[in-house]
């Protein structure tokens, strides 16, 4: 979701503007899907990242 601030000057954006996912075919679609998939596998079988201590 995304917040507009009305003190901005909006840029004239036709309301059918198409998306940028939308432009892509869907076998790229897809393959982003998987590559996204397997980063986001692999950050979760690697546990939370511990910062190191100041002591």
């Amino acid at each position: 979701m995304q917040l507009n601030l009305e003190f901005f000057d909006q840029p004239d954006v036709p309301p059918s503007a198409p998306v940028a996912w939308e432009q892509i075919d869907e076998a790229a679609r897809m393959a982003a899907i998987e590559i996204l998939a397997r980063l986001i596998s692999r950050l979760l079988q690697n546990g939370p990242a511990t910062e190191a201590s100041d002591e």
